[in-house]
């Protein structure tokens, strides 16, 4: 029978068909007060053994339903925005297709609402047990000093709420106030990746409070191959150039990649010249790797994991992979995005 109790919480997955997306499924079937919210999963679904499974979660579940849809361009963007006018709760919450949400997760994530003023929030990012030795390494990184004001995304660092800029928003654990949401627009179908900086950054300038909720984690698959990881990072480093370029306030820390690649690489052009150019990049790269030992080594004590050790290689790869991005993309003409990071006309709530 179909539900037709107005939900608490709408919850939106934009997919791209990944078989783990029947895991975040059964996470959220299996958390408190799952009768209370609806889902929607919006994206199609190739694997025939995958759109079995969801099928039949959907027969189960009444409160699970299937937007098939797919777009040639601004594809994340569009289904997420489909998924959400199709939400019926007051409260719209975002989550990527390979993500467990812990079993208090709907509740948590729902609290910081009972304040009218807050628009926005999300939850932190936590590294799953069941992952490989590069994944693990991955996650770690992204959680560690060596992330900067980055990791409190992925590494929660208090017990209750607190207010954030838009910058310490993360995209694969958010949830909108609904009139939050209509009023900054949806997800900007012509910047990818980083929409849901966008959405952020236009949801606080409208006037709305932004909250970190320490309680209301998932546990997010990381990239679990180094080239994808690469990757990953390369995404992050060039979407922080294009907000720039395009006006949008920024994190000064956010730029000490590409300085640390510029410094090397002059110091080692000039060392073939100048005998103290190469005595300048022993010392830069001394200093460099005594961070990276701390930062591992901290990290080791924690976790008494041997294997952490690896982080003294990934650490210097995700600054590599973030700091020659942000000068690729630098250098690259690029589109005007001023009109997509328009701040939202502030309106009376």
């Amino acid at each position: 029978m179909q539900e037709t109790r107005t939900p608490f919480l709408s919850v939106v997955i934009p997919t791209m068909g990944r078989d783990i997306l029947i895991r975040t499924l059964e996470s959220l079937a299996a958390a408190e007060g799952f009768a209370a919210i609806e889902i929607i999963v919006a994206g199609r679904v190739p694997d025939a053994t995958v759109a079995a499974q969801l099928r039949d979660l959907c027969a189960r579940h009444a409160n699970i339903r299937h937007l098939d849809i797919q777009f040639a361009t601004g594809d994340s963007s569009r289904k997420k925005n489909e998924g959400a006018a199709m939400a019926r709760a007051p409260l719209i919450a975002f989550l990527d297709d390979d993500v467990i949400v812990a079993t208090d997760w709907p509740r948590r994530l729902a609290e910081p609402f009972q304040d009218p003023q807050v628009g926005l929030l999300s939850g932190p990012s936590l590294v799953p047990e069941d992952i490989n030795w590069v994944g693990r390494l991955a996650g770690l990184a992204l959680s560690s000093p060596a992330a900067a004001y980055v990791a409190e995304r992925y590494r929660p660092n208090r017990d209750a709420p607190y207010a954030v800029d838009w910058d310490r928003i993360i995209g694969c654990n958010a949830a909108y106030r609904r009139e939050a949401f209509e009023q900054m627009g949806g997800f900007p179908v012509d910047f990818y990746p980083g929409e849901e900086m966008i959405a952020a950054f236009r949801t606080e300038q409208a006037g709305w409070k932004l909250m970190f909720v320490p309680a209301a984690w998932v546990k997010h698959y990381p990239r679990q191959s180094l080239r994808r990881f690469w990757r990953q990072v390369w995404g992050y480093g060039a979407t922080r150039i294009r907000l720039l370029r395009a006006g949008v306030s920024f994190n000064p820390l956010s730029l000490v990649p590409a300085a640390w690649v510029t410094g090397t690489a002059v110091l080692l052009a000039l060392s073939f010249v100048w005998r103290w150019a190469g005595w300048l990049l022993a010392l830069e790269l001394g200093l460099y790797g005594l961070f990276a030992l701390w930062v591992t080594g901290g990290t080791v004590r924690q976790t008494r994991r041997w294997a952490d050790l690896g982080l003294l290689v990934v650490i210097p790869l995700m600054h590599l992979a973030y700091g020659l991005a942000e000068w690729a993309e630098f250098l690259r003409p690029g589109k005007d995005f001023s009109e997509t990071v328009a701040p939202a006309k502030n309106q009376s709530k």
